[in-house]
């Protein structure tokens, strides 16, 4: 039987908020206009209320499923208990293999803003070996250092990165956002995948809800987080509608960054490099996070510590990082990300959850029969 986790390293129900918000709004939304508007151009704040509004339906399959794992454990267990250690431990591999894939799609797509906007002449193992190396004390610090870190992703980039969206609407052009409902449903569904991205990170939940007080308790503050996440892609992409014509947009990388250069302060003459400084802790705590949930699987399965296995996590995220450094190479983990958290999220929670339901019930009726 699996010992308890002693409160210290538990966080109050309050905080998964900051953890699930955190780890939502990542590099993705600097750049999830241009793909979005080219399926469904003015329409795409339609797409971005319609996958909102489906995330809230995995989430409530995830804590459904949770719920049900043996001693209040993770994924891992419940894969252990209900499909057997050889089968269920594969599938477990195949979570860590994505958590380390989130880590990497994260940091190679920060770093490609970093050397494209700031440092052009730097090379990729620089950047890579600073963000590993803090990533290395911050896991050691344990779940609740990771915690603190989301919380201060969440807080400090909406007080200084998110009031310089609104300073475009001086320049709005409103027409841009008719006509509405020109597009099908079909369509609006078709170009949600578009936005499957920008929505992960809730998945972590799989990996921290043994840390997390009265877990089940902590429910609403995760629809909580993922209603402001909502709230913040609708407000981006509205503004980028009206802000861009549905040309424009497509000849930006990041039009989100774009919109971030129109505030003029006399003593700052390029004011991206401020919010790409500022960014760091949007996408700092999303790294973090997936390597602790990747050295979690590794401790849970193998009965490794998670101080010993994080060193190895880390070299193959660097090893990565120098192996996939063009454009395409990060455009690819990119979409191979994008793919495997909606398969895993939209596909494989829900179902597992269906069939730990339904083997319970048998159970439960087989139990019942003299």
């Amino acid at each position: 039987m699996k010992q308890p986790i002693p409160d210290r390293f538990l966080i109050s129900p309050f905080f998964v908020f900051f953890v699930i918000h955190a780890t939502q709004i990542g590099v993705g939304a600097l750049s999830f206009q241009r793909p979005l508007m080219k399926a469904v151009g003015q329409d795409a704040w339609m797409v971005v209320l319609l996958t909102g509004l489906a995330t809230h339906l995995f989430i409530w399959f995830m804590y459904r499923l949770l719920s049900r794992a043996p001693f209040g454990g993770d994924i891992v267990l419940l894969h252990q208990h209900y499909l057997g250690r050889w089968f269920g431990g594969l599938l477990s591999v195949g979570v860590l293999f994505y958590y380390l894939l989130a880590a990497l799609t994260v940091l190679q797509a920060y770093i490609e803003i970093i050397k494209v906007w700031v440092f052009p002449f730097m090379g990729t193992w620089q950047f890579s070996l600073i963000f590993l190396v803090l990533t290395y004390y911050a896991v050691l610090g344990g779940f609740r250092v990771v915690t603190g870190l989301c919380v201060w992703g969440v807080v400090i980039p909406l007080a200084t990165i998110f009031p310089m969206l609104f300073f475009p609407l001086e320049y709005a052009q409103y027409r841009n956002l008719l006509p509405v409902f020109d597009h099908s449903f079909g369509q609006l569904v078709s170009a949600s995948k578009e936005m499957t991205l920008q929505y992960l990170g809730f998945e972590m939940l799989l990996m921290y809800y043994p840390f997390v007080k009265n877990a089940p308790s902590s429910q609403k503050w995760a629809h909580a987080a993922n209603g402001f996440t909502t709230f913040i892609y609708l407000v981006i992409i509205l503004i980028s509608i009206v802000f861009y014509n549905q040309e424009q947009v497509q000849h930006l990388t990041w039009p989100t960054l774009t919109l971030a250069k129109i505030p003029e302060v006399p003593f700052i003459e390029r004011m991206e490099y401020i919010v790409i400084s500022i960014y760091v802790l949007v996408v700092f705590p999303i790294i973090t996070l997936s390597v602790w949930a990747a050295t979690r699987v590794v401790k849970q399965l193998f009965a490794v510590q998670q101080r010993r296995s994080l060193p190895m996590l880390l070299v193959i995220l660097f090893i990565g990082t120098l192996l996939l450094q063009e454009k395409a190479d990060i455009e690819r983990i990119s979409q191979w990300t994008a793919k495997l958290g909606l398969y895993l999220v939209a596909v494989y929670v829900p179902l597992l959850c269906i069939s730990v339901w339904v083997v319970e019930k048998v159970k439960k009726t087989l139990q019942q029969k003299p």
